[in-house]
């Protein structure tokens, strides 16, 4: 009878996996024992596997006149489902995967004269990996043999018959997908600056914004949605995903494991300076800057920064783990404080202050771009006003003219440029050129301003411009603001976040999309 109820058991768990509409597979019943476990779980693949199949393969040697001798290995996937969500998914991969292909069905088998090499291999070719009835489908394709494979993903749930964002899978997992976002993001950009640092690529990189917009896009690459999911065993969740990089292909990939159950929270070390009035604290990912009203901060009032209470800001583009912090003065005759921060990996971030404060009355500190030849560091040390860096080999190196340098950056390229917005407001429009001169047009283009735009750090929503421009026939009026940038190559729209002030194009929104011109 035990028998009989387990064969029962087994036969329902792969009848409902096979619809669209099935349900997790039970477990095996209590004391059916070791080989009856594995039976069941042996008859649930089976009927995983039933649900996602082969839509169109091909596997043919082919010659032709511009490709010459080529192997294609292609497979395709299809999800078994009746859904609407199934079937545009389908179609979805057809267009992406086989079309290309669908031509070389008619050639003749080539053949390979013995003697000459292998001809390269173009492969296409799918896993799955199961979350109950929630799949991660994942496709991999390579142009030939030794070429980086290049990976794209799709999630779904049979139970439904709808498509999961990742997100939602996320969210299947019990896990929560704002906490996974930064935990993938931050650890993509402490891979991209280890590699920078210990390849010393970034030496023909700052001039045009190139060092910044690589980091820009290795935050963009790792937004949840361009990721792939993949469960290579039951208890443990891969997010695949990329960083930019100088070597092999401009692209390296990123394998970022998450526990799928919570890990007992670690003692975090809590780091802490303070100097003339700032205060700078870290923990863990949180990191903030205090500013309290003490004399040398008084004396920003010549420059119209007041300081009346103390007043904390987060710390913003700040990404790595963190083993030391100080704070120093550039000590050029006028107080300006810079917070210094040294990453696990011994490469020196920085936080100027007043910088910060200058473009737009920031609500947010930004965290520059690592001074990735400030490398290989054990310990920072106040000297005097400055701050240096003890390095592995017994070096000392002085930061402060290193900050300066590094903070004299050109805007960016990928946001240079002229673009439009039109909006309730009527036709307004930006110029951003890589000088760091800057001129809008607000109100329906009636007031014209020009002035500068400096270049902050990178965060998620793109890099990250402070700006202030004087109104050019009153010259009365100001504009001040921080917003981050992020240009979409395809469609040419660039996407501007607001960070601190107010919208110059649209008040009250924090967002908005500006499109470019070439007139």
């Amino acid at each position: 009878m035990k028998h009989k109820c387990f064969a029962a058991v087994v036969l329902a768990a792969a009848l409902l996996l096979t619809g669209c509409g099935g349900a997790a597979a039970p477990a095996a019943p209590a004391g059916s024992g070791a080989a009856s476990q594995s039976a069941a779980a042996a008859a649930v693949q089976t009927a995983q596997k039933e649900r996602i199949t082969d839509q169109w393969s091909l596997e043919k040697t082919v010659r032709g006149e511009m490709i010459g001798v080529m192997k294609l290995s292609i497979h395709v996937p299809q999800l078994v489902c009746d859904s609407p969500d199934a079937a545009a998914l389908n179609e979805e991969l057809a267009a992406m995967y086989v079309a290309e292909y669908k031509d070389y069905e008619s050639y003749p088998d080539a053949e390979v004269p013995q003697g000459e090499e292998s001809p390269p291999t173009e492969s296409i070719n799918w896993d799955a990996y199961w979350y109950g009835d929630c799949v991660s489908l994942v496709i991999r394709r390579r142009d030939y043999d030794d070429a980086p494979w290049y990976y794209s993903g799709w999630c779904f749930d049979f139970a439904t018959g709808k498509r999961l964002t990742t997100a939602e899978m996320l969210q299947h997992m019990g896990l929560d997908p704002d906490e996974v976002q930064t935990q993938v993001q931050r650890q993509a950009m402490q891979t991209f600056d280890r590699e920078m640092a210990q390849g010393a690529y970034y030496e023909g990189l700052r001039s045009g914004g190139n060092l910044s917009e690589m980091r820009m896009r290795t935050l963009e690459y790792n937004e949840l949605e361009n990721l792939c999911l993949l469960l290579p065993e039951q208890d443990r969740l891969v997010l695949r995903g990329r960083y930019c990089s100088e070597t092999d292909w401009g692209w390296q990939q990123l394998d970022v494991e998450i526990p799928l159950t919570p890990a007992a929270p670690a003692d975090t070390p809590v780091l802490t300076d303070t100097y003339d009035g700032v205060q700078v604290q870290l923990k863990g990912t949180q990191a903030t800057i205090t500013l309290s009203p003490a004399p040398r901060i008084n004396q920003w009032e010549d420059i119209g920064i007041r300081v009346e209470q103390t007043r904390t800001y987060p710390i913003l583009g700040a990404y790595n783990e963190y083993v030391d912090v100080c704070i120093g003065d550039q000590d050029d005759g006028f107080f300006r404080p810079v917070v210094y921060l040294l990453t696990k990996d011994g490469v020196v971030e920085y936080v100027d202050v007043l910088r910060c404060l200058l473009f737009g009355d920031a609500t947010a500190m930004i965290c520059q771009d690592p001074i990735y030849f400030a490398n290989n560091g054990t310990a920072l040390e106040l000297c005097g006003s400055e701050v240096n860096l003890h390095r592995k080999d017994g070096s000392v190196l002085e930061l402060a003219p290193l900050s300066a340098e590094w903070s004299a950056q050109e805007i960016p390229y990928s946001v240079t440029g002229s673009y439009n917005y039109t909006g309730e407001n009527g036709w307004n429009w930006m110029d951003l050129g890589s000088d760091s001169i800057v001129q809008l047009g607000v109100q329906d283009n009636s007031r014209i301003y020009q002035g500068d735009a400096a270049y902050l750090g990178v965060v998620p929503e793109g890099v990250v411009l402070g700006i202030y421009a004087d109104e050019t026939e009153a010259g009365q009026s100001s504009i001040e603001f921080v917003a981050a940038f992020k240009l979409d190559l395809y469609y040419e729209n660039l996407t501007m976040t607001m960070i601190a002030g107010q919208n110059p194009f649209a008040e009250g929104e924090t967002q908005l999309q500006m499109t470019r011109s070439y007139g």
